[in-house]
């Protein structure tokens, strides 16, 4: 079945807000084999919306929005829905009940406009806003949801789950993303797509700032076809899957430091306690990060971590023998060290603007490498995060093989 999403607001279009919404809401509709064909982003005036929702019914059975459903003069969403479909906009008594008990218990005064937060069209469902004030609505193959992105993820899948049971469809999807690093895109196509010609699965490739997925695709009951071809990828690349879901690189490295009860520190100078940033996102980290040093000057190296001046004067910051003995001022069980030139200036001839050296020690084992990464000052220190986490994973899985 396929569907179309409208985003309402101004804000979307004049750059004062980044959509997340139709990124999330694809995901979840995907799961049940909805397929978005169509998204357009209107302003908030009630003609535009209307229009976008007349056009978007002529193409797909489901029109979903986001935005719009707030108490301000500018929140315009259901009064399009209404005149739509030439409906009346109503409250429901016990809707505007719970939206009272909200006010009293947030202690905010309601003011006669708030009542707009839970008007509707006339047979429209609701669907209760856990997180917020406004309920989600459907009616007619049109769903409206706030635009605020932790009230929509409230009441997205009780809306999947009721339109999932309304329409019939039992069918869900199995999906399968193994996630990679370290592989081009380009190449990662041609190493695999001689696998894709399987007409019951669907296979892309989508790129994020944490890797690339490979996603399989495909109804419930083809999902021993989704197994074989995922064997017969980790065959091809398995040394460049680091997980798979919604695993990331920060947890796995979290997970085999625990699992090995190992210690880790972290020395960093380009990345300016990124990679540290990284890993205290992950629950349990506790366990095993003691300290991240960013050491940016060449005094915070020497006194912080012993780094030698000769060494600095001789090699410079940015340079093999800097990051070894960066790694030899940290005491733990696993350390990891970073020195570079992010840019966008202080690059030479000798050493561009992305050399980058990283250092990983396992115990009484130390491993640097010089990588030449290519982009901006954010895309140099990025990379250089990922790589760090990707390689000591490696090492923690191998336990010697970089």
């Amino acid at each position: 079945m396929e569907a179309s999403i409208i985003l309402v607001g101004t804000e979307l279009l004049n750059g004062m807000t980044v959509d997340t919404n139709s990124v999330y809401m694809a995901e979840e509709l995907n799961k049940y084999g909805l397929e978005i064909v169509y998204k357009s982003t209107v302003r908030d005036n009630i003609e535009e919306i209307r229009e976008a929702i007349e056009f978007a019914k002529k193409r797909t059975k489901l029109v979903i929005l986001s935005g719009g459903l707030g108490p301000t003069m500018d929140d315009l969403t259901k009064e399009a829905v209404a005149g739509y479909l030439g409906l009346d906009l109503v409250v429901d008594p016990e809707e505007y009940r719970e939206l009272e008990r909200k006010f009293e218990e947030r202690g905010i005064k309601l003011l006669p406009n708030n009542k707009k937060e839970v008007e509707k069209p006339v047979g429209a469902v609701s669907f209760k806003n856990d997180v917020g004030m406004a309920p989600a609505i459907y009616i007619d193959g049109i769903a409206a949801f706030p635009g605020v992105p932790r009230e929509l993820y409230n009441m997205f899948p009780k809306f999947l789950e009721y339109y999932v049971k309304e329409e019939g469809i039992d069918d869900e999807m199995v999906i399968r993303d193994l996630l990679v690093w370290g592989i081009p895109e380009s190449h990662l196509d041609d190493t695999l797509k001689d696998i894709f010609v399987e007409e019951d699965i669907h296979y892309e490739f989508l790129v994020k700032d944490y890797g690339i997925i490979v996603r399989l695709q495909s109804r419930n009951g083809m999902a021993h076809k989704i197994e074989g071809a995922a064997q017969e990828i980790y065959r091809r690349i398995g040394k460049n899957i680091f997980g798979e879901g919604h695993e990331r690189l920060e947890t796995r490295v979290t997970e085999e430091l625990i699992r090995k009860d190992y210690t880790i520190s972290l020395a960093e100078s380009c990345t300016g306690g990124a990679v540290a940033a990284k890993l205290i996102d992950v629950p349990g980290v506790s366990q095993v990060l003691t300290e991240g040093i960013v050491c940016y000057s060449n005094e915070a190296k020497v006194e912080r971590l012993g780094v030698s001046q000769a060494t600095l004067d001789r090699y410079g910051a940015v340079s093999e023998e800097t990051a070894r003995e960066m790694l030899a001022g940290l005491t733990t069980d696993v350390g990891i060290a970073t020195t570079g030139i992010a840019g966008p200036g202080g690059g030479s001839l000798e050493k561009p603007v992305g050399t980058v050296y990283i250092g990983i020690k396992v115990r009484d084992e130390v491993y640097i490498k010089r990588y030449n990464f290519k982009g901006s000052r954010e895309r140099v220190r990025k990379l250089t995060v990922m790589n760090a986490l990707f390689k000591l994973l490696k090492i923690l899985d191998t336990r010697g093989n970089i």
